[in-house]
């Protein structure tokens, strides 16, 4: 369960927020935790990624920072709080998957979406050079879980000392080329910051991050940029 007190938005950048303080389950029960972000966007409108719990001071300061209007919604894990964010924000639109590509927000939170089996999003909030990632990477510290969770997380090799990808996520999400190809885009877009819904932040070279994140699966396409970059240099 989350305290009340820990849901209270910590800025992250320029126009930029987190909310942390929450879990949700994954697999076999694991709790981990919930990074919510908060955007505001120049019109005034707030955008709110991976909703979780809507406190009495959490709306309050919503409110404040302007008018709550998309809503986005990962694919996974189902977020127990979605209900709440209906009937608090009954004008606001919960976004998810392809739709995303053509929102009215698009142009400052860029989407990439990825979609197999699954769907799974990633953005790029221009304004700061952060980029969002949910079930894509994640990086769990270990220390606040449940004794019996802990050598889980590490077994499927998500601890925070080598966070990386879920094991068996690609297939579900088109496969290793549609993966590689986000990941290249991402790197594309030299970003600031890796902010991940699930686990810790990279606050800084978050290019590198993703270059050891994803190493196994990129090898050969990280062995050909380097090659290409050190051409260049």
């Amino acid at each position: 369960m989350a305290d009340p007190g820990d849901l209270v938005p910590a800025p992250l950048a320029e126009g930029l927020w987190e909310v942390t303080g929450a879990t949700v389950p994954w697999r076999m029960g694991v709790p981990v935790p919930l990074r919510t972000v908060v955007a505001v966007l120049p019109s005034g409108q707030v955008w709110v990624h991976a909703p979780g719990p809507l406190t009495p001071d959490l709306r309050a300061w919503l409110d404040g920072h302007g008018t709550v209007a998309h809503i986005v919604r990962p694919h996974a894990p189902d977020l127990a709080w979605m209900e709440d964010w209906r009937a608090a924000y009954p004008a606001a639109r919960i976004w998810h998957g392809a739709e995303m590509r053509s929102a009215s927000w698009a142009r400052q939170i860029k989407p990439l979406i990825l979609e197999g089996v699954q769907t799974e999003a990633v953005f790029l909030h221009q304004a700061s050079r952060s980029v969002i990632l949910s079930r894509l990477m994640m990086a769990i510290d270990t220390g606040p879980l449940p004794a019996w969770a802990r050598p889980l997380i590490w077994l499927a090799g998500l601890d925070d000392s080598d966070g990386k990808p879920p094991i068996g996520l690609s297939p579900r999400l088109g496969g290793r080329k549609a993966v590689g190809d986000v990941v290249e885009q991402i790197l594309d877009w030299g970003p600031e910051r890796l902010i991940l819904t699930h686990g810790r932040c990279y606050g800084i070279d978050a290019g590198g991050e993703m270059t050891r994140a994803f190493r196994r699966l990129m090898r050969e396409r990280l062995w050909d940029r380097a090659l290409a970059e050190g051409k260049r240099g």
